[in-house]
């Protein structure tokens, strides 16, 4: 339970980061992300790694893919969907909305990977404390991502409004598919 409670407190960390992004607080504040990504990533690793089978299923090979799918999807929508330096680096930088790509789907698409990532880890590793883990840390990703949807993005990316309008929050269907497709 410790590590789960660990991977929590790392969503109250990045939440920290987009609050420096409306109001500096200190250029350490810059580093929050990175800190926050750290500690779940540790949690993850010690849930995953270190606790014993707990149940087993005959396709768990393919589970280990679809794991690998979602977290490549999240990497993805994180890390090289969006400019970095201004997203992640320089916290109190200005930003452009990207509105292509995976961000055509919908606001928030790494939360799909996110969810696919533990939902798969867990069953691929029969560990029931990472599945556990895993719902719980997705409904603070979703609480995370709603807070940034209604209240931070709104004050740190000029254009937001209208791609809020534009595009769904989540959940999205075959019009947001094609635009999807068609801006990649």
């Amino acid at each position: 339970m410790m590590w789960i409670g660990l991977g929590a407190l790392a969503f109250g960390i990045l939440t920290l980061f987009d609050l420096h992004k409306i109001k500096p607080i200190h250029p350490v504040f810059n580093l929050s992300f990175a800190l926050g990504c750290l500690l779940l990533a540790t949690s993850t690793g010690v849930l995953l790694f270190t606790r014993p089978m707990e149940f087993s299923f005959p396709a768990q090979p393919w589970f280990w893919v679809l794991a690998i799918v979602g977290a490549a999807e999240m990497f993805y929508a994180l890390f090289f969907a969006l400019p970095f330096d201004t997203t992640y680096v320089e916290g109190t930088r200005p930003m452009k909305v990207v509105d292509t790509g995976l961000y055509a789907l919908c606001r928030h698409p790494g939360v799909w990977g996110f969810f696919a990532f533990y939902l798969f880890a867990s069953l691929a590793s029969g560990s029931g404390d990472l599945l556990v883990a895993g719902i719980v840390w997705t409904l603070l990703d979703v609480l995370h991502v709603t807070m940034q949807d209604f209240w931070f993005f709104e004050k740190t990316l000029p254009g937001y409004a209208e791609y809020r309008k534009s595009t769904p929050f989540l959940f999205f269907g075959i019009k947001q598919i094609r635009n999807c497709i068609r801006s990649f």
